[in-house]
């Protein structure tokens, strides 16, 4: 069959009564929800052509939606998040302390990749597992502390 065969005779027939049902449910959802044609021809679909059912699944959604389940529509989304992390971890620092006491101080970055190097040689592992554990017998402290929690005595 061709293509204006096709059209002939989509043309000759007329709507039926189950279509003009169909499209007045559509409308309904529509109108009550304010969605588009296809977002309403599928939850009345997964309605089963109910459509109470319907309704009562698609507020459901929308009240999902405004209760911040899209990160999309949310303030901050999830790379201000990532960035926001990442500076406060930048802006961090590690001390070594005994007494209150300030023996080192290092920046979070430079002490994390300090800490993989000396991780992966397996020499230098086990020096630092025996000068971590004489740390902790001689009542070494190590602190994490970001730029708010820095007090103005402990910089030098």
């Amino acid at each position: 069959m061709m293509w204006d065969d096709t059209i002939a005779e989509r043309k000759g027939k007329k709507m039926t009564e189950e279509l003009w049902t169909e499209l007045a449910k559509l409308d309904a959802l529509r109108e009550r929800t304010g969605i588009g044609y296809e977002e309403a021809r599928t939850a009345l679909n997964l309605a089963e052509g109910d459509v109470v059912k319907a309704l009562d699944d698609l507020e459901r959604a929308q009240a999902d939606k405004r209760q911040g389940f899209d990160f999309a529509d949310q303030e901050y989304g999830v790379w201000d998040s990532i960035k926001s992390r990442m500076s406060t971890f930048t802006h961090s620092t590690i001390s070594l302390k005994r007494h209150d006491t300030t023996i080192a101080s290092l920046s979070a970055p430079l002490g994390l990749a300090l800490a993989y190097t000396i991780w992966r040689k397996p020499s230098l592992r086990l020096l630092a597992l025996v000068g971590a554990v004489g740390a902790a017998v001689n009542h070494f402290e190590l602190e994490v502390a970001t730029d708010d929690e820095i007090d103005e005595d402990d910089v030098y």
